[in-house]
């Protein structure tokens, strides 16, 4: 082969090189991403339920309040 050719070959390796790097870096970091939004989720879902909880205790004292009202 020609020094050329060579020279070709070997800036085509290196860019196959860096694309494969590149996808498993972007699996990595969608993996991540999946495992961070569950952890996301389940924090909602606690929040949602102290919010609920919340309410619900709310709800109870403004019934007995009404009824020391009457």
């Amino acid at each position: 082969m020609e020094k050329k050719d060579k020279i070709v070959v070997t800036g085509l390796v290196l860019v196959l090189i860096f694309i494969i790097i590149n996808i498993f870096s972007t699996l990595n970091t969608m993996s991540d991403y999946e495992a961070r939004k569950e952890s996301g989720n389940e924090r909602w879902k606690q929040v949602e339920n102290r919010i609920l909880q919340t309410e619900e205790k709310v709800n109870m004292l403004e019934e007995e309040l009404r009824t020391w009202k009457k």
